[in-house]
């Protein structure tokens, strides 16, 4: 049996992304879909109902406002079955067409969402002002004045960047939304960790970049790489293309993150902030790199546990362990 593929005997109607874009991108389907997920119009699944929402075919064609029977027909068959699909008693949103209307939901409002404004608090590498900024749905931390965590690898200055789509800035100030970004990155790169992309589920190629010949002085980044960090890793997935390049130290403190916050009953979502990571980072990480084969050893010491692991070259996790910290300081 081929275990490449989950149904190795079946050939699935497949719609390839380029057939997706060109379904999508038209406003009369666009407009079926916002008027579904308007109604409800949802399978059960994950929608708190035991209920299959449908709309009738005359109510959604009165919706839509077309009058022409042959054009809101066509339309309609070209969302069949993959966006939308039909019942005796009408029509409602597949799976995908629900993906897609959240996603318009969540990008929705983002041209008025661009800002930059500084923090009260101050760079933990330099001491000088820090500012937060949003623009094309990226929300950054960023120093004033120094070069920043990453070197060349990300703009001047950068403390912490991620995605955030711009619905979720509607409801929290910038300080909650720093907590619940570096939360949302601590599980990005937890399921990035363990081969599994939390955009479409698809699988997770990895690699490591070492350099040879890593020196750095009075705490600028080293010459030959442009960073302060010596190992960096590239995460993608082969499907969609979502992928993350952070240093190793990371992806294991990310990981490390996911598991004491969804490990705890009792979640405090507003911890660590910005500083506290980047403090994590700068004190509490021992990395040791040896060479053939290429293994990537790391000590992480958070609150009372300190958690080692191992990395092999494609980031596989070797080795994982946890204990508590014998010295019982907090750093």
């Amino acid at each position: 049996m081929d275990r490449n593929r989950f149904t190795p005997d079946l050939e699935l109607d497949r719609l390839s992304p380029d057939e997706a874009f060109a379904t999508l991108g038209n406003e009369i389907r666009l407009d079926i879909i916002r008027v579904l997920w308007r109604a409800g119009a949802t399978y059960e699944y994950d929608d708190g109902s035991d209920a299959v929402e449908t709309v009738p075919y005359s109510e959604l064609q009165t919706e839509i406002d077309i009058d022409d029977n042959g054009k809101f027909n066509y339309h309609l068959a070209k969302l069949s079955p993959h966006f939308v699909r039909w019942t005796d008693d009408g029509y409602r949103l597949s799976s995908a067409g629900k993906q897609i209307a959240r996603t318009v939901i969540a990008v929705s409002g983002s041209e008025s969402l661009e800002f930059s404004e500084e923090l009260d608090e101050s760079c933990p590498l330099c001491g000088a002002a820090v500012a937060i900024t949003y623009e094309d749905q990226w929300l950054r931390v960023r120093c004033t004045e120094c070069y920043g965590l990453f070197g060349d690898q990300a703009p001047a200055g950068t403390l912490f960047l991620t995605s955030y789509p711009a619905a979720g800035l509607t409801t929290r100030d910038s300080e909650q939304a720093l907590a619940t970004g570096l939360y949302r990155c601590a599980l990005d790169i937890t399921y990035l960790m363990y081969g599994i992309c939390r955009e479409c589920a698809g699988q997770i190629s990895s690699s490591m970049t070492v350099c040879d010949v890593h020196e750095m002085k009075d705490g600028q980044s080293c010459p030959t790489c442009g960073t302060p960090f010596p190992v960096w890793a590239d995460m993608q997935c082969g499907t969609c293309g979502f992928a993350k390049r952070l240093p190793v130290e990371m992806f294991a403190t990310g990981l490390v993150l996911a598991t004491e916050l969804t490990g705890n009953p009792e979640l405090d979502i507003d911890s660590p902030t910005v500083r506290e990571a980047i403090q994590l980072l700068q004190h509490s990480v021992e990395t040791d790199v040896s060479t053939e084969p290429l293994r990537v050893s790391l000590r992480i010491e958070v609150e009372t546990t300190a958690f080692t692991l191992t990395l092999d070259d494609e980031m596989n996790i070797v080795e994982f362990g946890r204990e508590p910290r014998t010295d019982s300081v907090v750093s």
